[in-house]
Formats: C-alpha cells, sequence, structure tokens
C-alpha cells in the first residue's frame, strides 16, 4: 500500500503528517511543501503524473527504477535521480542500491523511492528539526534537496570504510607469506573469486560516483531551474565529497589489484618450488638408472661388468649407488637448490 508523508512550512517549524493519497494540484498551491511517496503501484504513479503534469518519460522512469544518477529539464519541472547504499555488512560489499527519484517545481518537491529509504528517513529527521527560515525563491525545496544528496553521497563512507577494513585484514594474511603452505593456496582461490566480486562491486560504486559528482557540479554553479543559487557552497562540499570518495573508490581498486597480482605470483612461486623439486629427483635417479639398467642388460662372454663375477658386486654397487644419491643431494643443498 502507497505511504505519502507531506512536510510544510508553518510558523517558523516544518510540520509533517500522512497522507491517505496523493495531493490535489489545489493543494499544492500553498508552497515550501515536500511530498514522500514510497511503496507505490503503477496507479499512484498514473495518478500522481496527472496532478505533477510530468512526461510519460518521467512517469516511466519513476515506476521502472535503474535509472543513472541525472538531473532532466522539462519546462515546468525538474527531474533528478539519487542512490544512495545501504545494508553494508562487515564483509565489506554485502550492500543494496536506493535509488530515490526527485521532481522539483516551482516551491514544491516531491520524491518518490519504491522501498523504505534510510536516506529518506534521515531526511526527515533534519527537516523536523530545523529552525531555519524558509526564505524566497525554492529555498525550502533546494534545502530538501541538498539534505537528499548530502545523505546519499555520505551513505558511500560506510560502506568505503567497511571495504578498507576488509582489506587491511586480508591484505595481512596474504602477505604473511612466510607461514604460507602450498595447500594454503586452495583456500586462496575462494578469495580471488570473493576479490573479483569486489572489483565489479567497486567499479558500480566508481561509477554511481561519478555521476554523483556530474550532477553536483551543475546544482552547486545553480544552472538548474527551481534550485536556489545561493545554496551553493552546500552542494560544493558534496562535490568535494565525490572527489574524495572515487580516489578512495579507485585506491581500492588498485589493492584488490596488487591482492590479485599476488596472488598470481604467489601460485607461480609454489608451481616453480614444485617443479624445482621434481627435477632435483629426476636428476638424483638419473645416474642410478642408468647404473640399475646397465647391470642389467644381458651382455655376451667375455664383457668384463665390475663386480659382476664376485658375491659382494652386488651389495658394492648398492653402495655405489646410494654414495652417488647422498653426494647429489649434499651438492643440490650446497647450491641452495633444495
Amino acid at each position: 500500500m502507497v505511504k505519502i508523508q507531506s512536510y510544510s512550512w508553518n510558523r517558523k517549524q516544518v510540520k509533517g503528517e500522512s497522507l491517505d493519497q496523493f495531493p490535489e494540484k489545489g493543494q499544492l498551491a500553498g508552497g515550501n511543501l515536500w511530498i514522500d511517496v514510497s511503496e507505490y503501484t503503477k496507479e499512484d504513479i498514473d495518478r500522481a503524473s496527472g496532478i505533477l503534469s510530468l512526461d510519460p518519460l518521467t512517469a516511466e522512469d519513476i515506476l521502472e527504477g535503474g535509472q543513472r544518477v541525472k538531473v532532466d529539464e522539462y519546462s515546468d519541472y525538474v527531474y533528478l535521480v539519487s542512490k544512495g547504499v545501504s545494508s553494508a555488512q562487515e564483509s565489506g560489499l554485502e550492500f543494496t542500491m536506493d535509488e530515490i527519484s526527485i521532481v522539483i517545481r516551482e516551491n514544491l518537491l516531491v520524491t518518490f523511492h519504491e522501498k523504505p529509504s534510510m536516506i529518506i528517513e534521515n531526511v526527515s529527521r533534519a527537516v523536523l528539526n530545523a529552525t531555519q527560515e524558509p526564505g524566497k525563491d525554492n529555498y525550502f525545496s533546494t534545502v530538501i534537496l541538498h539534505l537528499i544528496y548530502d545523505f546519499s553521497v555520505d551513505s558511500f563512507y560506510e560502506i568505503a570504510s567497511s571495504v578498507d577494513s576488509w582489506l587491511l585484514s586480508t591484505g595481512g594474511d596474504i602477505l604473511d607469506i612466510d607461514s604460507m603452505k602450498a595447500s594454503d593456496l586452495a583456500e586462496m582461490k575462494n578469495l580471488m573469486r570473493y576479490i573479483s566480486r569486489a572489483r565489479r562491486r567497486l567499479n558500480d560504486l566508481r561509477i554511481v560516483m561519478t555521476q554523483f559528482r556530474d550532477v553536483t557540479s551543475m546544482l552547486q554553479h545553480g544552472s538548474v531551474k527551481f534550485v536556489t543559487a545561493s545554496i551553493g557552497p552546500q552542494f560544493r562540499d558534496i562535490y568535494d565529497h565525490t572527489f574524495q570518495l572515487i580516489e578512495t573508490l579507485d585506491s581500492y581498486m588498485l589493492r584488490t589489484s596488487d591482492l590479485r597480482d599476488l596472488y598470481f605470483t604467489l601460485r607461480a612461486a609454489f608451481t616453480d618450488n614444485i617443479l624445482k623439486f621434481l627435477t632435483i629427483v629426476a636428476t638424483i635417479f638419473l645416474p642410478l638408472t642408468f647404473l640399475t639398467g646397465f647391470y642389467g642388460m644381458n651382455f655376451t662372454s667375455g664383457f668384463y661388468q665390475p663386480g659382476s663375477s664376485s658375491i659382494y658386486g652386488f651389495y658394492g654397487m648398492v653402495a655405489v649407488m646410494m654414495g652417488i644419491g647422498a653426494f647429489l643431494a649434499a651438492y643440490f643443498r650446497k647450491k641452495g637448490w633444495l
């Protein structure tokens, strides 16, 4: 069932109330009004779209979702999209993306989100606790818009912090090469799968943050209709945050790339060690195989084989082979190959 909250400035304070349905056109003429619509259906969007005179493309974007962070200007309103991150877990990348559609026009701002949004809850608390005069020239609507984008961008810091903690712990485990065994590579395969997924999610976050940077750049310069230019410095602060988050996400991408490269390096090193060991074993047994093959051949009479006519010849040959094996093993160890 659709949930509609209305917030309006009344006697130097914000008054909030729940509505059963979207207000009629006559009820929207008072100014300094924010209406939040959630858990809506197609019928609810059609009704709101008719009252707000929204373009069919705007109504379609609101209903279908999956939009990029953007600004679309129309003749009598502006359509914006904001996104935030929620449900960040300790594992670092288990999160969901919340999308908020925003319609802003003269002294009116309407938000649409399909599911309950922590960002909207934070904005609601901030607005209800506000004591500043709304002023003129869409100041109240612009303040709401600024709060939505501010809380949206700030939500990315939480996921960035959890990713950083995970990378620190994971990197420390991988870099402990001295205590690592070849059998640990099997466990590291699962880690590499997670890192591959992490890189995809980090890339998704970076794309969204790049879109935020472009939109807030427009907002800070006052180039968007119905957005008060006097709040430009506040949007500039959000703009700076987007740059900071982009640089942070880029550093995480580099760190995950380093972990992945280290994994392949260790895998190659362990493989080289195994091949080296097998080569040494084959080298040690090479002269022994020659001797056993030589003495196992059939020869014509008159060909002399040392020790072949002695009762101690077999034991002597075994001793010679053991001596050769011990000598080669000691030689390889001295060279550092074992």
